[in-house]
């Protein structure tokens, strides 16, 4: 009994052995089946990884926002610059004052001089490497330029332009790529010490570096290494999201495996030091610390120092814990660290660790980076970009859009309006527009009294009534009048009621009286209302349209006899354009602000051709600029005598009706500018466009300074006596005349005086 016991024990026990050997077999085969579907599934999955970043990584990486500069500022011999003004343009360029000029980006003064040692650039022209010039001042403004290596005289040179904005949308970010190559050695041994130090040694994932890290921070007391090496840094940043998750973890590890088998280490460096987050600039964060270097230092990464190296590594950690700007105590706390290990590494020396930690936190202030009160300007430049026909692709590959913004220019114009506009109505508001007019280059732009505001452009879009900055347009049509009209001839200035309408019109002087008679000059540079209106009568509405219209004014406006006061509606961009016609001697250009647009390489996508046309002739024009220096002298615009002795400007100012708009447009030997004065709601401002605009064009040329306008007579044109009485020519030894311009092939020759 005992013994069959025994055996179906034993029996049992074997089937229930069997049973288990089965079990554990068919598991066993079922865990290899599921690790061959996962080892499937992982290998799909790093096929499609693999597909997916290779595309990525291999083809353009970023969506690189299009840069837009400044113009650059060319120095030659006997150009009217001061000294000041260009250690104005080196600072605002960051470039840093040392007498040893042992580096790019450095400058030194020494009584008349300036030495610079110019950045590298490459200009719309080629590359430009870095030079050591020293530049000469005397009293009227550059008297030579010479090479401080060779000691040779230059007859050119110029500073590399200003970036002034990156067109970034909101939202999106911002960057600045830079090239493995011109990242300092410095640097990068630094930064892999920081982030990551068998970088070079590692397949993208270091299991001995987060056993490193926690060991370090143990010892330490607090986090002073990640585990993650940098190319998981970057998988993160470039495919995934934040979210402290496992799979998000794995995901990150399977990419950077796939980055290190695909791409070799010098080009994840690259793409790491291009990606990485660096801060935030309002609502676009700023990656690469390419564009770190200028966010926090204004300068390039080239140029930066030690300490300044550790500070920038430093932040990476975390950009809005670390912000200098922010939390400086906290920043430097960082970047001492960073210095620490630097010199326990044997990157710095005892005495260059000691120098650098001794250094105060210095970053440049927010309103720094970019200094972009420009807003006005930029909104043309946007605009003229979209009508240029540049092929997409380059359109997000960084482009550099190199415009004629003089920087010192426009710190003047809105410098100039804010002080007019200070002790006035605060609801007044302001527009100003200078060019360039022999190139047609539009240099300056403000849109408002508070030029960083933005919001509506005034110089651009506020088409307001222009008052008697119509009138040298009627003048210039009659003077066209070859013996019809001279600057001599007597106009009517006598009470003259006109139905316009259906409601009767009588113009008034604005001192309500009457002269009888008065030459055609002394009721332009008197801005003689009455007289305008006989003469603009007497030449018919059509050819004020069409003296616009040959001007520069590319659109229809509605006239009417009231336009012959300046009943006419234009912006202040379209009143520069045509006095940059009437200041260049007839030739017309159409107004800019671009000079070129380059890819990333300096490849040519688009360069400004220059196309004058003759408007008008250059005899009739001196005529009317004669006309308009009078003006100047002893008109309306008289005032600009006092500010400016010895100085000859042209310009005319101009009033609306009801005192609702101020203006002035005139012009140097250079420069066209027109000022607007008035408010939105199109209420009564109480100013004149002597009272008003004519401050803001003088207090421009206050600041950025004025050259005195000289016009050679042209051929056909000499000095003619005219009779005071009746305008026409007498002989020059007559009595009771006067010497004026004339087109001389036109002029009957006068032995006698016809006067009684």
């Amino acid at each position: 009994m005992s013994s069959k016991t025994g055996q179906r024990k034993s029996a049992k026990t074997t089937a229930k052995a069997k049973a288990i050997q089965f079990w554990l077999k068919n598991a066993a085969l079922f865990l290899v089946k599921l690790a061959l579907v996962l080892v499937l599934v992982l290998v799909f999955y790093l096929v499609y990884l693999d597909s997916k970043i290779s595309k990525k990584f291999a083809g353009q990486k970023w969506q690189v926002p299009a840069q837009i500069y400044a113009r650059s500022l060319e120095l030659v011999p006997g150009k009217t610059l001061s000294q000041q003004q260009l250690i104005s343009q080196l600072d605002n360029l960051q470039y840093q004052r040392n007498a040893k000029l042992d580096a790019p980006g450095q400058y030194s003064v020494s009584r008349n001089h300036v030495s610079v040692y110019r950045r590298s650039f490459t200009y719309i022209d080629g590359f430009e490497p870095a030079q050591l010039f020293s530049v000469e001042f005397n009293r009227s403004g550059i008297n030579r330029i010479m090479q401080r290596q060779q000691k040779e005289p230059l007859n050119f040179a110029r500073i590399e332009p200003q970036l002034i904005e990156h067109l970034v949308a909101a939202q999106q970010e911002d960057r600045e790529l830079v090239q493995l190559q011109q990242v300092p050695e410095l640097f990068k041994d630094t930064l892999l010490l920081v982030e990551d130090r068998e970088f070079y040694h590692h397949h993208g994932v270091s299991p001995w570096s987060v056993l490193r890290a926690f060991w370090v921070n143990l010892v330490a007391g607090r986090t002073v290494q990640g585990g993650s090496t940098l190319t998981q840094q970057l998988a993160k940043n470039m495919f995934l999201s934040s979210d402290r998750t496992l799979w998000r973890k794995a995901n990150e590890a399977l990419i950077a495996l796939v980055l290190d088998y695909r791409f070799n280490k010098d080009q994840i460096l690259e793409a790491y030091l291009n990606e990485v987050f660096v801060g935030q600039h309002y609502a676009n964060a700023v990656h690469g610390v390419g564009l770190g270097s200028r966010f926090y230092f204004g300068k390039p990464l080239s140029e930066l120092q030690p300490a300044e190296y550790a500070l920038l590594i430093g932040i990476l950690k975390g950009p809005s814990y670390f912000d200098p700007r922010r939390f400086p105590k906290r920043a430097q706390q960082r970047r001492d660290l960073v210095l620490r290990l630097m010199f326990e590494q044997h990157l710095l020396s005892r005495q260059q660790y000691q120098q650098a930690v001794e250094q105060p936190l210095k970053v440049i202030a927010r309103e720094q980076y970019r200094r972009n009160s420009s807003v006005a300007y930029l909104d043309l430049v946007k605009k003229e970009l979209r009508q240029l026909s540049i092929d997409s692709k380059y359109q997000h590959q960084g482009i550099k859009v190199f415009t004629y913004l003089d920087l010192q220019a426009q710190q003047a114009a809105e410098r100039a309006v804010q002080q007019q506009l200070s002790n006035l109505d605060t609801e007044l508001q302001a527009a100003m527009v200078v060019a360039d007019y022999r190139q047609a280059e539009l240099i300056a732009l403000v849109g408002g009294k508070e030029a960083l505001a933005g919001g509506f452009n005034r110089a651009l879009d506020a088409k307001r009534q222009i008052g008697s900055i119509v009138k040298p347009v009627i003048y210039l049509e009659a003077l066209a009048q070859r013996g019809r009209y001279t600057l001599a001839s007597r106009l009517q200035d006598e009470p003259i009621r006109l139905r316009s309408n259906d409601q009767d019109w009588q113009p008034q002087n604005f001192d309500k009286q009457f002269r009888g008679e008065v030459s055609l000059l002394d009721a332009l540079a008197n801005s003689l209302n009455v007289p305008t209106v006989r003469l603009g009568l007497q030449l018919g509405l059509p050819a004020l349209n069409d003296g616009m219209r040959k001007l520069g004014l590319n659109r229809k406006v509605k006239l009417h006899p009231a336009a012959l006061l300046g009943a006419v509606e234009l912006s202040p961009l379209e009143v520069t354009q045509l006095y940059q016609t009437l200041a260049n001697n007839g030739l017309h250009q159409q107004l800019t602000t671009l000079q070129a647009v380059t890819d990333h390489t300096g490849f040519t996508l688009y360069q400004r051709q220059h196309q004058l046309t003759r408007r008008y002739d250059e005899q009739e024009v001196y005529l009317l600029q004669y006309a308009l220096m009078q003006a100047a002298r002893t008109g309306t615009a008289r005032a600009l005598q006092s500010s400016f002795p010895g100085v000859t400007l042209a310009g005319k100012t101009g009033t609306s009706s009801d005192y609702r708009d101020s203006w002035f447009a005139g012009f140097d030997q250079n420069l066209v500018s027109t000022v607007w004065l008035g408010r939105d709601d199109n209420k009564a401002i109480g100013l004149t466009g002597a009272s008003g605009a004519l401050g803001v064009f003088s207090g421009f040329h206050r600041h950025y300074g004025a050259e005195s306008l000289i016009r050679a007579m042209p051929e056909q044109v000499s000095l003619q006596a005219f009779s005071l009485k009746t305008g026409y020519p007498q002989a020059q030894n007559c009595i009771n005349v006067l010497l004026l311009p004339a087109i001389s092939v036109e002029m009957p020759v006068m032995s006698e005086c016809t006067d009684d």
